[in-house]
Formats: C-alpha cells, structure tokens, sequence
C-alpha cells in the first residue's frame, strides 16, 4: 500500500512538472492578464473572465477549513455558473440529466464532482460556491478562484485554484 502511494505521488509530480498551468493568450498573441475559469458543457467551452464573475451576483457564507477560524467568503453560486453555461435548473431535472456530473478541476489536476441533481434546487439543493473573496480580499494563494461547500463536514471538495468546469453526461445507453 505504501510502495502505490509513493508511486503515485512520483506520477503526480511528474504530470505536474510535464504540465504546468500554461497563460491564457489573447488572439494577438499577448497574455490576458485576467484570470478565467473554463466552463464546459456537452463539449462547448465558455470562458468566464473575472470581470464577467465580477458582474454576476455574489452569495455571501461564513465557514471554516479544519480547524481554521471561519472566514467571511464571498462568491457565485455554481448553479448561476451553469445556467449562464446552457444548464436548466430552472425546472427539474428529469430522465437522462439525472445521470449528469458536475467535474470541478483546479490548477493542479485535483478534481471533484457533483452530481447535478444534487445542485438541483428541487432535489439536492447543495450549496456550492465559487469564490473570489475571503474577508473583504481577493483570494492569495487559493485563488484566484476556490470552490466552497459550506454544508461539508470536511472541506475536501473545497478545490483551491479552479480552473476549469465541466458538465458531464454520465447517463449510459442501455442494451437488450
């Protein structure tokens, strides 16, 4: 068991080296000083840049990391990120949708999901945010953006440094 955790973290440290975060390019061949988040959905990806996060309307929480002290967080609720994306939570989800997941990666590879009946105001209804804001002050070392899951009784879908969204159909075809 100790021999794959050390074989895995080599691995992990040698996708990271052979794929850092590259800088987002303007079409003129400049760098794009503003961060952005990617957000796919059904293989059509839309930027989000800071100033577009920035406009959208802000959720404020109150919540800890381990043995932290709570912090004042500030961010946009994921299911807003969806619906800009294409997604209808505006009804509920029904059939084939309730197969979805939500797979959230930050800079470092690291991943979660969700599965969006869980986000699904009329099923699940988790609370899920995508910050920018701790205390008043744009995220440092977390950031620029970090996913918040207020409810978790650990903060282990708290992902620092997201960079990329992704809706997924996990429904199957069936066959006889």
């Amino acid at each position: 068991m100790l021999t794959r955790i050390g074989t895995f973290r080599r691995c992990l440290l040698m996708c990271l080296v052979a794929f850092p975060v590259l800088p987002v390019y303007a079409g003129d061949g400049a760098v794009d000083p503003t961060p952005s988040v990617q957000i796919s959905v059904a293989g059509k990806a839309t930027p989000l840049s800071a100033s577009v996060l920035a406009g959208m309307p802000h959720v404020d929480v109150t919540a800890a990391a381990h043995d932290e002290v709570p912090s004042a967080w500030r961010g946009v609720p994921l299911t807003d990120l969806l619906v800009r994306a294409g997604i209808a939570l505006n009804k509920p989800l029904r059939g084939r949708d309730l197969a979805s997941f939500v797979r959230v990666t930050a800079a470092d590879r690291y991943q979660v999901v969700f599965a969006l009946s869980d986000l699904d105001p009329t099923l699940g209804h988790n609370q899920v945010l995508l910050v920018d804001q701790r205390n008043g002050k744009p995220l440092d070392k977390d950031g620029p953006y970090r996913l918040l899951v207020p409810g978790d009784k650990r903060p282990a879908r708290w992902v620092r440094n997201v960079t990329v969204i992704e809706v997924v159909d996990g429904a199957t075809s069936m066959r006889p």
